[in-house]
């Protein structure tokens, strides 16, 4: 085999192994990049090790704000993934650990070498005939279906800090999803039972910056996915109880649930997701203010694409929206505004390579809350 090491003590091991040990971990969003850096030692150990260098050129037009110009991460930083899995034990148990190093291009407000270096994943993952309990960090559950879209997972989205957004880019965060998150967990994923698996997670809860809180539990999260041989259709729920301390104290719930479906008719592709929260406000991000008690919110898009031998062509359209809410002066709750936010992509990935993507990506925003935007971006993307 090319591009794979070897010595005296380990030697090169079939490919499958290599996606079957990615798609368990479930490490990346972008389409499976099988590594060719794998090893096998003589007395069952494996290890492999995968990545991603997504770099994207965006210029963009920002309404009563200004016109920029960046060489930036996408919604994707560049990560590289080490996987290691020990000899199957004598119950038939297979062990793995899995660590993901992310590293981004830009930091925030301009400054150039700033940019955020990070791991978003390390866990231990434990395997037989009942599933994969997964044990540490790791992607969350709930919308994370959702968010394997084509044109936000393999793009930029969002430019959520306007002209200078630093780090990652938003994808559809707050335009069609809540985002998923890397947090350390507990999560059960069951084998593939005729097309269905779910999955069970217990995740560190978060907690709103602007008060005084306590979160006794965990957030709770659970996802059905049936898959058959030209679809994919899943459902998902989380819940998580916050308790705002202090003189005014009170409780309040964030929770919410998704229904999604991907079909696909020889090159044509329709992906369609929606979320309905309460306690999450339109920016789709988990806990940002107690001012998101109560507040009920919508997430929603819908994608269409066409694949010609290495290019695919898309459309994607998606809404994040909340309702409002008055003020509460009894708990010094304050009032939440009715908000909505739209974003439109037109996309293409040409795989010039096994290994090379390109990517283009036409953009346009508009929010209640935010300056609206247009932005023309190209990509370029390696896996290994």
């Amino acid at each position: 085999m090319k591009n794979t090491l070897k010595n005296s003590n380990f030697s090169a091991f079939p490919m499958s192994k290599v996606a079957s040990f990615l798609g368990a971990a479930g490490l990346v969003f972008s389409p499976l990049a099988v590594s060719k850096v794998a090893l096998e030692s003589n007395n069952g150990w494996e290890t492999s090790i995968s990545g991603a260098i997504p770099i994207f050129v965006v210029a963009s037009d920002h309404d009563d704000s200004e016109q920029a110009f960046r060489v930036q991460s996408g919604f994707n930083p560049a990560n590289i993934n080490f996987h290691v899995v020990a000899p199957k034990t004598d119950s038939g148990l297979t062990i793995s650990g899995h660590f993901q190093v992310d590293t981004h291009l830009n930091g925030p407000n301009g400054v150039q070498n700033g940019g955020l270096f990070e791991s978003r994943v390390a866990n231990i993952q434990v395997s037989g005939d009942f599933g994969t309990v997964t044990l540490g960090k790791d992607f969350g559950v709930f919308n994370s279906n959702a968010i394997g879209d084509i044109a936000s997972q393999g793009g930029v989205g969002w430019l959520g800090g306007g002209a200078d957004t630093g780090n990652a880019t938003g994808g559809r965060i707050g335009t069609g999803y809540v985002y998923a998150n890397f947090n350390p967990q507990i999560k059960f994923t069951s084998n593939d039972m005729n097309g269905f698996v779910y999955k069970l997670a217990l995740i560190n809860p978060e907690e709103p910056q602007d008060a005084s809180i306590e979160t006794s539990m965990p957030r709770f999260e659970g996802q059905v996915t049936y898959s058959g041989e030209s679809f994919r259709v899943w459902t998902g729920a989380f819940q998580q109880a916050v308790s705002v301390t202090g003189v005014q104290a009170f409780d309040y719930d964030m929770r919410g649930f998704d229904v999604g479906a991907h079909i696909q008719v020889n090159g044509f592709g329709l992906t369609v997701n929606y979320t309905d929260t309460t306690g999450i406000g339109a920016d789709g991000l988990y806990g940002g203010s107690i001012n998101d008690a109560d507040v009920d919110a919508t997430q929603w898009f819908v994608e269409a694409d066409y694949t010609l031998d290495k290019t695919r062509f898309g459309i994607s359209y998606g809404e994040g929206s909340q309702d409002s809410r008055a003020a509460d002066a009894s708990i010094g709750l304050g009032s939440a505004a009715e908000v909505d936010n739209e974003l439109t992509m037109l996309f293409v990935h040409h795989q010039l390579s096994k290994q090379f993507r390109l990517v283009g990506e036409l953009q346009d925003y508009q929010s209640d809350v935010q300056n609206d935007y247009n932005a023309i971006i190209l990509g370029f993307q390696f896996d290994f």
